[in-house]
């Protein structure tokens, strides 16, 4: 599997991320980068979602 394909499934995952899930693996996170990591993924995640709802005029 090719870089750009394991980017392109982890993108997908993403998208399912549930922010319960994305609280619990900062909270267990090994490391500050991991920690770091899960907290932009999930303010993405979060941010593409509230743009949607924006989007929809649900708000």
């Amino acid at each position: 599997m090719s870089t750009n394909d394991a980017l392109k499934m982890l993108y997908k995952e993403c998208q399912k991320l549930d922010l319960d899930d994305a609280t619990q693996l900062i909270l267990d996170a090994e490391t500050v980068e991991e920690q770091e990591f899960y907290f932009m993924v999930s303010d993405f995640v979060l941010q593409q979602r509230q743009k949607k709802v924006i989007e929809e005029n649900r708000f």
